[in-house]
């Protein structure tokens, strides 16, 4: 999994917040005194489908895929969880099961909450499973919040966003204002995030070119236009 250290708190935050867990959590593990320090290289997993749930994870650094793989086989992105993230909290309260993998799409740096300490302390002091169920239910809103965005927004829209997101996390911008990026994950990896296949993806980015939203060659995709889509990608992320 990484290194294990002591750490007695997680730092490097988005200044951006976005999601009700960064607005409950504000800029620290919310168990520091439970809590260890990991560090997991990019395409290993935190955990897998399937595994029991061994504690949760604060992510101070880098980006993090959940993903799970559906009856057909099929892998589908769920959401892409950024520097402030805490999770997974429901499956912590549930039956123990991890429902989806949990993917590191760069070299990332985490705090660790082992399970056993979180249960313990859910039983000595309230405070614990207040804070639980805060980030369990905020976890659960984000969640449905994306199912939405999936439901009601353009592909085209959506593959933007979703590029614009990480553009903002891990690109750069160049003299003329354009944001550069090289994907830190496949284009299977984006269609399964977007909702959709490899092959869509690929007709879909030839027209978004020709269109002058964007560039690529190979995984390095430029971003033109980028004033119209930050602040959809600040909502979307």
């Amino acid at each position: 999994m990484g290194v294990l250290k002591n750490c007695c708190g997680c730092e490097a935050w988005s200044s951006r917040p976005r999601e009700p867990m960064r607005e409950i959590l504000g800029q620290r593990c919310p168990f520091p005194r439970m809590s260890s320090k990991l560090s997991l290289a990019k395409g290993k997993n935190l955990y897998h489908q399937g595994d029991r749930v061994a504690g949760a994870y604060s992510l101070s650094t880098g980006m993090v895929a959940l993903e799970r793989v559906d009856e057909d086989g099929d892998l589908v992105i769920l959401k892409i969880l950024q520097p402030g993230a805490f999770f997974p909290c429901a499956n912590l309260l549930g039956d123990g099961i991890h429902e989806s993998a949990a993917r590191a799409l760069t070299d990332i740096t985490a705090c660790f909450v082992p399970a056993d300490r979180l249960n313990a302390a859910l039983h000595d002091d309230p405070s614990v499973s207040l804070a639980l169920l805060k980030l369990s239910s905020a976890e659960i809103r984000e969640n449905e919040a994306a199912i939405f965005r999936l439901c009601s927004t353009d592909l085209p829209d959506r593959v933007l966003s979703a590029l614009a997101m990480l553009a903002q996390e891990m690109g750069e911008r160049s003299p003329n204002g354009d944001l550069c990026l090289t994907l830190p994950m496949s284009w299977r990896d984006l269609a399964a995030m977007v909702g959709t296949g490899p092959e869509v993806i690929s007709r879909l980015l030839r027209r978004l070119a020709d269109a002058g939203r964007l560039s690529f060659q190979g995984r390095h995709v430029t971003l033109h236009d980028v004033d119209t889509l930050l602040p959809t990608a600040r909502i979307c992320s």
